[in-house]
């Protein structure tokens, strides 16, 4: 499930009308399902009046001469209660459906679109304090260096929360698109962080960040200088991205007509001179 506090999750589903009525829809019902609380069937409404006149007789009261009335009012009361709590219900039931419907089906590649601009506009906000690190690469050497490096590392430690947010809402907008397995193992390879990855050409630390998501202010100065970096379009645009390399494919002609080879005549029996001609004549 999304994380519903998740700001990024949110903004990425604000760029589509449909999910944003539904959501807006979805908060009214549960907030006035929420308000109505508890009701009583109107079989239990009408025991209660019918308990509390006994209870109140037994107890020196007089019995009530409109009970029918009292009654009736209370199974009508109960009945328009009930019905609106399980009008209520459905309708809440129904959006829900509706939304896991409009994310899997609809809608997602112009979430998908809209988180991308966003990781784009992060990303150049990230560029900012890099500059102003000289080349530290921990906490201690940004101490060491001085100036304004301590300030910007620890700017860019904040930030990571807005990265982690960013690809967790990517994930969670992927995830109904395709398999949730194959989606981690897309992960595992680097490829939900950027296309065209070439693990060779990545250092150790850098790779290790990108296909864990356990994500460090390093890596994300990495990141904001690599040209690739992205949010996949679609869940299939993530998969091309593992497509194996087969090789050159190997366009040569070959001839599959069968080949009937001949059967050769029998060799012609060798004399060895023994032989003689049958005697034929009557005796």
């Amino acid at each position: 499930m999304p994380d519903p506090n998740n700001p990024e999750f949110r903004a990425a589903w604000s760029a589509v009308p449909d999910v944003v009525h539904a959501e807006a829809q979805l908060r009214k019902l549960e907030e006035r399902r929420k308000t109505l609380g508890d009701v009583l069937s109107p079989d239990l409404a009408r025991r209660k009046v019918f308990n509390d006149a006994t209870d109140a007789l037994c107890a020196g009261a007089v019995f009530p001469d409109d009970i029918g009335k009292r009654a009736a009012d209370a199974y009508r009361d109960a009945l328009e209660a009930e019905s609106e709590a399980l009008g209520l219900s459905e309708g809440v039931n129904t959006l829900r459906n509706h939304l896991v419907y409009l994310r899997a089906h609809e809608g997602a590649e112009t979430a998908l679109e809209a988180l991308g601009k966003r990781l784009a506009e992060f990303l150049a906000e990230v560029k900012k304090p890099t500059a102003e690190l000289n080349s530290a690469r921990s906490a201690e050497e940004a101490i060491h260096i001085g100036g304004k490096a301590p300030a910007a590392w620890k700017t860019l430690t904040e930030m990571l929360g807005t990265l982690r947010n960013i690809r967790e809402a990517q994930f969670a907008i992927l995830r109904p698109l395709g398999d949730g397995h194959r989606l981690q193992e897309l992960r595992k390879k680097g490829h939900f962080e950027a296309a065209g990855i070439a693990p060779d050409g990545v250092p150790a630390d850098i790779l290790r960040a990108m296909t864990s998501g356990h994500y460090d202010v390093p890596y994300l100065v990495y990141l904001a200088e690599l040209p690739n970096v992205w949010v996949p379009p679609s869940f299939d645009a993530l998969e091309a991205e593992d497509i194996p390399d087969c090789g050159v494919p190997d366009d040569s002609v070959i001839d599959y007509t069968p080949r009937v080879d001949p059967i050769p005549e029998p060799p012609a029996p060798k004399r060895t001179g023994a032989e003689r001609a049958p005697d034929l004549t009557l005796k």
